[in-house]
């Protein structure tokens, strides 16, 4: 207790004394003052009370003692409040005109995919109005399945972005991206790719023509090749040797404008035109043996697993495409006499799809670039090399895979072999 406070008791002690003295009750005097001392305690507390609660702005103190003390005290605290929430203030300034100077939108997400915040790029790429389409679900905004999935799958699934069309704008290609920030929260960004995506159409396009055309003089090359070759008796021998390369020069040539005709197909839909329910696990017997006939001087071990019965719904061809792929590349790249497997399992909620071998394996840091276009992880390799490949398999692969909704994983290791995946969802 104050000292202040002491006397300020001892004086109503006092009074109450000497009230009662005169009034001939000393004892109900003392009780009165010590009520009195009481009653003013606890409208002190209400003052208090009222000022955490910002009832009252009226922060001086009544009276000296523990209660000037307490309302020194709590100014301190409300300067340091007021303070710390202009630093919020600002820093919130900050980040909502950062916001709205991005280009891509940004959309806030719940625990139940409800839109807790937006900035204005996503009302004009994403059609989410904010603050008017608070608490609304972004799938009830955003019908799309392919967005729908993406977004109830996120952290279960090794796919990071998907592809969508704007709300808006039909010829509007947008990358989204999905990062969960917290237990209950997520952040979904997207990003007008339009013009990237023109520039691969484009691409596309020219590969597609310039394979076209050129199928024709190929052709027609091949043709004269050999009528040349099948004349022996009028052709001088000392061309035969000629001959013989040139044609398979324009067989593999042949070969590659049928595979660049094959992608850009590929390239030009979402989904297969022709879908059927696949037994797997006749086309895999199709494709090792297949393997085992064309790699058959090399002796391997190949096997086949097969752990479950379900049907895959997709294009027959080309998922034999894709898996013959994945095969012969094993085979291709795994030393004589080595193992190669293939499984075909159940992993809730996908069906899997997995070749894998014990080959020279692929280094690290090409992992993320072998399903490109004529991508090699050997430069040094040419096409005039006995069995080369032409980098376009897996390209295929990726086309083919994203075609049936999968995801393609690929791991493998130098010297140990590779592991390449397909999940298909069910």
């Amino acid at each position: 207790m104050k000292i202040s406070d002491f006397w300020r008791l001892l004086l109503y002690v006092v009074l109450g004394i000497a009230l009662g003295a005169i009034g001939g009750h000393i004892l109900l005097g003392v009780t009165l003052s010590l009520l009195a001392y009481i009653w003013n305690l606890y409208h002190n507390l209400l003052d208090l009370l009222n000022q955490v609660n910002g009832a009252s702005n009226d922060i001086s103190p009544k009276e000296s003692g523990i209660f000037e003390e307490v309302n020194y005290s709590i100014s301190k605290l409300f300067d340091r409040h007021k303070d710390r929430r202009q630093q919020l203030t600002a820093v919130l300034r900050q980040f909502e005109q950062a916001t709205k100077a991005w280009p891509d939108a940004i959309v806030i997400l719940n625990e139940t995919d409800d839109i807790e915040w937006a900035n204005p790029a996503a009302r004009n790429l994403l059609d989410v109005r904010w603050p008017e389409d608070k608490k609304q679900r972004i799938t009830n905004i955003i019908r799309f399945p392919a967005l729908r999935e993406f977004i109830s799958s996120t952290g279960n699934t090794e796919q990071q972005t998907v592809d969508i069309i704007s709300p808006l704008k039909p010829d509007l290609h947008l990358s989204a991206l999905m990062v969960p920030y917290s237990k209950t929260h997520k952040i979904l960004t997207a990003r007008d790719v339009t013009e990237i995506y023109r520039a691969i159409k484009v691409r596309s396009d020219f590969v597609a023509n310039v394979s076209h055309e050129l199928k024709t003089p190929l052709t027609v090359f091949r043709g004269y090749l050999e009528a040349l070759t099948m004349q022996s008796d009028i052709c001088p021998p000392t061309w035969q040797p000629a001959l013989q390369q040139m044609t398979e020069h324009a067989v593999e040539m042949n070969s590659l404008v049928d595979t660049l005709l094959n992608l850009s197909h590929l390239e030009e839909s979402q989904i297969p035109a022709d879908s059927e329910a696949v037994d797997l696990k006749l086309l895999i017997e199709e494709i090792v043996t297949a393997t085992s006939q064309i790699y058959r001087e090399k002796n391997h071990v190949l096997t086949i697993h097969v752990d479950s019965q379900k049907k895959l719904t997709g294009s027959r061809v080309e998922l034999y495409s894709a898996v013959s792929n994945l095969t012969f590349n094993a085979a291709h790249y795994t030393p004589d006499n080595g193992t190669i497997s293939i499984r075909w399992y159940q992993q809730d909620p996908y069906l899997v799809l997995e070749v894998k071998d014990n080959g020279i394996g692929i280094a690290e840091e090409h992992l993320s670039r072998i399903t490109e276009r004529f991508y090699r992880v050997d430069s040094s390799r040419t096409r005039t090399e006995q069995g080369s490949k032409n980098g376009l398999g897996l390209a295929i692969v990726k086309h083919v895979v994203r075609r049936h909704s999968g995801l393609l994983d690929i791991t493998s290791e130098l010297g140990k072999g590779s592991c390449f995946s397909i999940k298909f969802k069910q």
